[in-house]
């Protein structure tokens, strides 16, 4: 390998490297804030606040990964334009596929990275996550209890608050709970003490109140009564939950080929383009950076985000069109990536001229100034 080649790919890299950490970090904060939220609204206990953030970044980094290389590749290349390092190479005989082959081989290493990705790495996160969500969903809504902090139920038939709470969640003070009964009318509890019993055989779990009134019905109403109590035990069954289908994203390779559902092979077509998104997005960003002197290192990122919109969105558009059998499974993503292709052929040939093609017959290399006149 060059001199040359080694040193533009270490300016790549770098940059690349760079994007790609500011990126995540802004992603991450967006997930830890909603995380954080659900946190604060009694929806997942704080414990498991950084696992799930740690299983979302997985996912979070396969889409991450080919737009910090597009951007990273754009800034190095940007910034060699504006220190004239360019005009310097361009004196010194290097052409476009002088250029292009450090690029194609950071590429390469994106694509590397995204398919142990998607191979192995996101389909355990999203099956770890799916087990995780589950586990959330089927422990007792009274672990989840913050003491000062009104709680509601999944399914928001029932509502609880404590003044204040034992370390294990296990006996509450000064209780308030609004829960409706089988035939729909509701009912309030409140009570002094309040406290949580698992019945081992059946798996249903009971609230013993002590020292407190129940009114059942509406105000007004004439089967509306309030109830002064000693003790009063509150079941709450279990929800027998059958177990849960297993995600497109959780599923591996193996169990996504062969079948006929348009639901796996538009997942599998996804697996694939998005490292083939990566190799094209790296070698788009090489004619794309082309920036004038007049121009800063900046110039052209705002052109670079609006080609990257579209193209990510259509891919989009089309895996959901698959899944749904609105598009043929062998049509595939391939249309949105031949699009790309043509525009990077279009761009190449539009900064070198047809000249390059004659140049190249008669073995002489093209410079960076050909055809840009």
């Amino acid at each position: 390998m060059r001199i040359l080649d080694r040193y533009l790919m270490k300016e790549m890299l770098i940059t690349w490297l760079a994007v790609l950490i500011v990126l995540l970090v802004i992603m991450i904060g967006n997930v830890l804030g909603r995380s954080l939220s659900s946190v604060s609204d009694g929806a997942i206990q704080a414990d498991l606040l950084l696992v799930l953030v740690g299983v979302k970044s997985i996912s979070l980094l396969v889409t991450l990964i080919p737009l910090g290389l597009y951007l990273g590749i754009m800034l190095a290349h940007g910034r060699f334009y504006r220190d004239n390092e360019m005009s310097v190479m361009q004196a010194c005989g290097v052409g476009w596929i002088d250029l292009l082959r450090p690029t194609a081989v950071i590429g390469v290493m994106g694509v590397i990275m995204i398919s142990i990705l998607t191979v192995f790495a996101s389909p355990w996160a999203a099956r770890y996550e799916q087990q995780l969500k589950q586990t959330i969903r089927d422990q007792s809504a009274l672990s989840l209890v913050t003491p000062g902090k009104f709680v509601e139920s999944s399914d928001g038939s029932t509502v609880f608050f404590a003044h204040q709470s034992n370390p294990e969640r296990t006996q509450f003070n000064d209780v308030f709970m609004y829960r409706q009964k089988g035939d729909g009318v509701p009912a309030v509890d409140s009570a002094r003490i309040a406290s949580y019993q698992l019945d081992p055989d059946t798996g249903d779990e009971y609230l013993i109140f002590t020292d407190g009134q129940t009114s059942v019905g509406s105000p007004g109403d004439k089967e509306f009564t309030i109830t002064d109590f000693k003790r009063q035990g509150v079941l709450r069954p279990r929800e027998e939950s059958e177990e849960p289908r297993l995600i497109v994203k959780g599923k591996s390779l193996s169990e996504l080929w062969g079948t006929g559902d348009s639901a796996d092979q538009a997942e599998l077509q996804w697996r694939v383009s998005i490292p083939l998104a990566a190799l094209l997005l790296a070698l788009l960003a090489v004619p794309l950076s082309y920036t004038s002197p007049r121009e800063g290192r900046f110039g052209k990122i705002a052109v670079a985000i609006l080609i990257y919109i579209p193209y990510a969105n259509l891919l989009v558009l089309m895996r959901k069109w698959i899944a749904a059998g609105v598009l043929p499974a062998w049509i595939g993503l391939w249309p949105v990536h031949l699009g790309v292709a043509l525009l990077i052929v279009y761009l190449l040939i539009r900064r070198v001229g047809w000249s390059w093609i004659r140049n190249q017959s008669r073995s002489q290399p093209p410079h960076l100034n050909s055809g840009l006149a």
